[in-house]
């Protein structure tokens, strides 16, 4: 397994990990709609990392044209989850911030490793 794509999975699982770690505090702290919030904001946030990996990996014209759906997609997950299902949107951000925390997790890992290797 090539470097990029190792990053690639520590990215997709820390998104996945860090969701079920702060879905679970939700949960246990607010309730269950707090935690359905922030298990969809992971949610979103692991697709939206998902399809800007593919689309920068392997960039074609009609990739880039579809990034633009894709904020249109995850704007509508984010409208759907406020009105309908009444999800704070506090929780909603916390879910999308799994990603942040996963870059953070990504970045001491690289620089742990580049210490040892």
């Amino acid at each position: 397994m090539t470097d990029y794509a190792a990053l690639v999975r520590r990215m997709e699982w820390g998104i996945a990990g860090w969701g079920v770690v702060f879905a679970t505090v939700a949960g246990i702290g607010w309730g269950g709609l707090a935690a359905l919030g922030v298990a969809t904001g992971a949610a979103a946030a692991w697709a939206n990392f998902r399809w800007l990996e593919s689309a920068f990996s392997r960039p074609t014209p009609a990739r880039a044209g579809l990034l633009g759906l894709r904020l249109a997609v995850l704007g509508g997950v984010g409208y759907v989850m406020l009105k309908v299902f009444a999800v704070t949107p506090v929780t909603f951000l916390i879910g999308l911030l799994t990603a942040a925390a996963a870059a953070l997790g990504e970045a001491l890992y690289q620089l742990i490793y580049a210490r040892i290797s």
